[in-house]
């Protein structure tokens, strides 16, 4: 029997491609156009992309010492003034404790030098203003952010008529603490700089009982004060008129006193003004 040849099972294989491997289109570039030049990737990091890159955090250039960054502190600051002589009997311990536990977050020493200062600030803040005033910038220069010591160098530059430079302690002060104790004081320093309606208002803004004994005499002076400056003369009468005037042994007897007598004597009623000066004879043995 003859055989028969095997069927092919296969498919032919592709025919080969006409087009040769350099003829490829990304080979071609068209006529006429110049490669491009300058491009990101042909350019070279810096420094700082680098760091970058490569998970570096870049340092930042060093600080100058005109650096806004640069945090001043108040000690390192340049004293314009010399410090006024503390006298030897002078301890720093005969601060109240309310202002002694305020200055705990001093360091020692300097906390003892403000302490001196504040004791001194109250020693003179009536028979000498000008030295209790240069005692309050020096507790104020050394304890800048410490709110009593801006109370007080505020209240002593009231006393000695620095009306602008008492102003900006206390509103240290009170942003700083945010108590109403310099709420009085402020209330003066707007009668002195010539807003009497300003004055009321402040006074007007603080309940009376919250404030100790030294305080409402305060509040009561600047009310009075800015009553007369508006011709109120009667209600500045009114105002002064209270439990304190009988009081004898407080530092602010004396100016409360002659307030009274001069509101009195201003609102025409000079028989009332003559029998309280016969009346406390010891507050006015100076005139």
């Amino acid at each position: 029997m003859e055989k028969r040849p095997a069927r092919a099972t296969g498919r032919p294989s592709s025919p080969p491609s006409s087009r040769s491997s350099s003829s490829r289109p990304s080979d071609r570039r068209p006529s006429g156009r110049k490669p491009l030049e300058g491009k990101s990737s042909d350019r070279k990091p810096t420094d700082r992309t680098s760091q970058r890159r490569s998970g570096v955090r870049p340092s930042r250039p060093p600080m100058r010492p005109n650096d806004r960054r640069v945090v001043s502190d108040e000690n390192k600051r340049v004293r314009k003034f010399a410090e006024p002589p503390i006298p030897d009997e002078v301890t720093g311990k005969e601060l109240e404790k309310r202002e002694a536990f305020a200055l705990q977050s001093l360091a020692a020493d300097n906390a003892e030098r403000v302490a001196k200062h504040l004791v001194c600030l109250t020693m003179f803040l009536e028979t000498d203003p000008e030295r209790a005033y240069w005692h309050g910038q020096s507790a104020s220069f050394r304890a800048g952010r410490v709110a009593i010591v801006r109370e007080r160098a505020g209240i002593a530059a009231l006393h000695f008529k620095k009306y602008h430079e008492a102003q900006k302690e206390l509103r240290a002060a009170q942003r700083i603490m945010g108590s109403p104790t310099v709420i009085p004081y402020l209330a003066q320093c707007e009668l002195a700089l010539g807003n009497p309606r300003k004055t009321l208002e402040i006074a007007g803004s603080v309940d009376p009982k919250i404030l100790s004994a030294a305080e409402r005499v305060e509040l009561r002076l600047a009310a009075a004060g800015a009553r007369t400056a508006l011709g109120q003369h009667d209600a500045a009468v009114v105002t002064l008129t209270c439990p304190e005037l009988t009081q004898s042994d407080a530092l602010w007897s004396l100016r409360l006193r002659h307030a009274y007598r001069d509101a009195l004597t201003s609102a025409g009623r000079d028989d009332e003004a003559r029998r309280f000066t016969e009346k406390y004879p010891q507050s006015f043995t100076d005139q």
